[in-house]
């Protein structure tokens, strides 16, 4: 074997050294560059560069791609002058012509190439793009290069980006963890935060740009948030149009259906998506089972057992307008609306019984509940640019506007020794949220930038919420004994600032600063004044510190530290009793306090056109975080919010993509993460800790004739919290898709979870009161059919403001 090897490298320098030898004895030229695009300034990667002799000018020498920063270095004997060729998909192509010079290195600085104002007829794609890249304080998907996005909605494509995990329950986490937010264009819409699953869905992945996950947002953005926000970025508006209609079903009888439209006349570009979507839960069924602690109670043991349907319809749209005053102001405007009704029917059987499993009481309550919700919200851009480059100032308007109502209405029958009753509750919310910021940027040069800017939100949240009992002597409503109603109006007011320095070197990036917040908050309660107390004002300053260091172009790390802020919400602080479940009771507090947590991120990132691969370790730590706290009362489970948490939080994210060849990719996210709950108050006297962890694998496999296949599949470990623990998620799915006239037209059938009718989940509560655990049977086979077909002619992109507002400093319910 050692000979052979012998023999083997022998025969390999015999042909190497000579060449080698040649190539050490020529002259040499080296020509360099980075090429962007004219309008935006932004980068373009992956730009072929060609070198022709200019006497010559048939005969190509060398032909290379622009590295993932549109960066490029070409090596040219030095004997003669040559012509420089500089192409990219959907722009114009330019030459350069350059004398090369002995042993000498040209830098031909930055090569703007303008846009293609013409159709592509035929387009020679010559290396494949990066999905995934890594910039200062955030981690950047690029849709367009995953094949699936043309039949995906955004939901499916969310999957599989970097540090984002979407389990089975179309829950999303960023970093195993909820409290997030999901911006559009670096604006935050109720658009996506009422409904998010529901919503992304319903936008298809062709008309987003990309995908950004901001794990550690710096002083520019709002002091809230421990694990970050995502950012989907859509197309901008193009001269001529495009449009995609699509449409789905599935085999529960729900689907939906939508169109995106996008063009640009002259100087005004229109971008709108419009959609509808109905869901159906054809039935599920809970089975409860809890076991008393105490002596005070009526009873020991309690059984229940609950069988139901659900639907859920709703509706949005948006729409963005942009207007180039000239070539340095530009006003950007955009909208959007959403809407939607739910309504279920529950059937819940309760029996009370003793020590001797005798049983004491029993009922069957029958629950119907429906809901509305929607509203709009408005954004208004001005932005002015400078002749000198990356010089900035924007001032921007955001408001929002979201009512909503809910109405719970149940009857008890087949009562024994239990009061009868028929009860009603109906509540109303209403918020209204100003927003005014100012942004400026001056670069001092290349390397040095300072950045600032000011903020002030004024949040008015109110709640109206009405109790009754049908009395069956005089067959009328009326108010509930011993239950006011509930009028809560809440007021919030937010001044910040910021100031942040970034220093950009070759190989490194470091970016500083502070934010100064000022919070001062009013609480009325009308209908019950004595609840009213004083919210006291509070200033917090905030640092942030992100540091990155480029080894080569493909290779990078990345250090960061922030402190951050989680504001509650109206939904943990409205007082509202939900009563719907008589034995199982929740309400709100509204004596929460702000959450302050302080993590560390260590980050490290490969790039490259066929393989990419991204680990971020991190830990993080809050003193003060609210928890969810549930507590025996009178033989009732009661269930709030109180500020007691203390919570330290470290893991590890890892996400990786390889295109092994141009039919076969695969890709995957997981995460690893250590917690570490206690009460700081003592009240429960609870503590725990241990490790939970999520796996996401997929891949796809281009087949004959247009068609591909694609799969996927997550497991997520059982959940920990202060006070419970539940069984473990998974979930698997496969999709066929057909491509027909050019790619235009796609049809794609999916089957998730295909070989499980049904499913099983459990759920474990303990607390020094009582034990609790829970079994639910969720339908778990889901199948359907989606088309979608896109038409129109795509060129010239228009611009949009490249500051906006960012709210996002209100921790919101029901994620977890």
């Amino acid at each position: 074997m050692l000979k052979k090897f012998c023999l083997l490298c022998g025969f390999l320098l015999t042909f190497t050294l000579p060449a080698i030898s040649q190539a050490t004895s020529e002259t040499t030229c080296t020509i360099k560059g980075e090429v962007i695009d004219s309008i935006t300034g932004e980068t373009i990667p992956y730009c072929t560069v060609s070198a022709f002799n200019a006497k010559t000018p048939a005969v190509c020498l060398k032909r290379i791609p622009t590295d993932g920063t549109g960066k490029f270095s070409i090596t040219l004997k030095a004997n003669d002058t040559i012509l420089i060729k500089f192409e990219s998909l959907g722009m114009k192509s330019i030459q350069r012509t350059v004398s090369l010079l002995e042993n000498k290195t040209i830098n031909l600085g930055k090569i703007s190439l303008p846009v293609n104002d013409k159709i592509l007829s035929e387009v020679t794609v010559t290396a494949a793009k990066p999905l995934v890249k890594v910039d200062i304080d955030k981690i950047i998907y690029d849709t367009k290069s995953d094949p699936e996005s043309a039949t995906s909605n955004t939901l499916e494509i969310l999957r599989k980006v970097p540090m984002i995990t979407v389990d089975e329950d179309e829950n999303i986490k960023v970093k195993g963890k909820s409290n997030f937010k999901i911006f559009m264009n670096g604006k935050p819409s109720n658009l996506i935060t009422n409904n998010p699953s529901e919503v992304l869905k319903s936008i298809p992945a062709g008309t987003i740009k990309n995908i950004e996950v901001i794990t550690e947002p710096g002083v520019k953005y709002e002091a809230e948030g421990l694990a970050g926000i995502i950012n989907i970025v859509t197309e901008r508006a193009l001269v001529g149009y495009t449009a995609t209609v699509r449409a789905s079903v599935d085999n529960y009888g729900g689907g939906s259906g939508g169109i995106y439209f996008s063009t640009k006349i002259k100087k005004f570009g229109i971008s709108t998506n419009l959609n509808k979507g109905i869901y159906r839960n054809p039935g599920y069924e809970s089975t409860g089972h809890r076991t008393n602690l105490t002596d005070f109670s009526n009873y020991k043991y309690l059984n229940q057992h609950t069988e139901g349907k659900s639907n859920n319809n709703n509706q949005n749209g948006y729409m963005d307008l942009s207007y180039e005053i000239d070539s340095l102001n530009l006003i950007s405007v955009s909208a959007s609306t959403f809407s939607g009704k739910n309504s279920s029917n529950m059937d819940l059987k309760t029996a009370m019984l003793s020590n001797s499993l005798d049983t004491i009481q029993s009922y069957t309550q029958h629950n119907k509940t429906s809901g509305m919700w929607g509203g709009y919200n408005a954004n208004f851009d001005y932005q002015r640019s400078f002749m000198k480059p990356d010089k900035l100032f924007t001032f921007s308007y955001h408001l929002d506007y979201s009512p909503g109502n809910n109405e719970s209405d149940m009857n008890l029958t087949g009562i024994r020794n239990y009061e009868n009753r028929h009860q009603k509750i109906e509540s109303q919310s209403l918020s209204t949220e100003h927003t005014f910021q100012v942004d400026y940027t001056e670069p001092f040069n290349k390397k040095h930038i300072l950045e600032i800017g000011a903020k002030y939100i004024f949040r008015n949240n109110g709640s109206e919420t009405d109790y009754q009992t049908f009395d069956k002597t005089a067959q009328t409503w009326i108010p509930t004994p011993n239950m006011k109603d509930n009028d809560l109006q809440y007021n919030q007011g937010i001044l910040g600032a910021y100031g942040s320095y970034t220093l950009k070197m070759k190989k490194y990036s470091l970016r500083a600063g502070w934010r100064l917040e000022h919070t001062s908050s009013t609480v009325d309660f009308k209908n019950n004044p004595e609840q009213n107390f004083d919210v006291p004002s509070f200033t917090n300053l905030v640092p942030s510190l992100n540091f990155t260091y480029r080894l080569n172009e493909k290779n990078n790390f990345r250090l960061s530290y922030n402190q951050r802020l989680s504001r509650p919400g109206i939904w943990y602080l409205n007082p509202y009793v939900n009563s719907t479940n008589p034995e199982y009771v929740s309400q709100g507090n509204p004596n929460l306090k702000t959450e302050v947590s302080n993590s560390f991120d260590l980050n490290y990132g490969f790039v490259s056109p066929k393989f990419n691969i991204n680990i971020s370790t991190y830990t993080s730590f809050t003193n003060n975080s609210i928890e969810n706290i549930t507590e025996l009362r009178d033989s009732i489970v009661f269930s709030t919010y109180k500020n007691i948490g203390v919570s330290q939080n470290s893991g590890l994210s890892t996400y990786f993509s390889w295109q092994t060849n141009s039919n076969l990719s695969f890709y995957s996210n997981a995460s690893l993460n250590y917690s570490r709950m206690s009460d700081r108050s003592g009240e429960t006297g609870l503590e725990r800790s241990g490790f939970n962890y999520q796996i996401y694998l997929g891949g796809n496999y281009n087949l004959p004739k247009d068609f591909r296949l694609g799969w996927n599949g997550s497991y997520n470990s059982p959940y920990i919290s202060l006070q419970s623990k539940g069984s473990p998620f998974y979930y698997y799915g496969l999709n066929l898709t057909k491509s027909m006239f050019k790619h235009k037209l796609n049809i794609t059938l999916n089957a998730n979870s295909f070989i499980e009718k049904n499913r099983t989940y459990k759920s474990h509560t303990e607390t020094a009161t009582f034990r609790n655990e829970n079994t639910s049977i969720y339908p778990a086979r889901r199948i359907g059919i989606s088309v979608s077909y896109t038409f129109g002619q795509m060129k010239e992109q228009i611009k949009k403001a490249q500051r906006s507002i960012s709210n996002n400093d209100v921790k919101t319910g029901g994620r977890e």
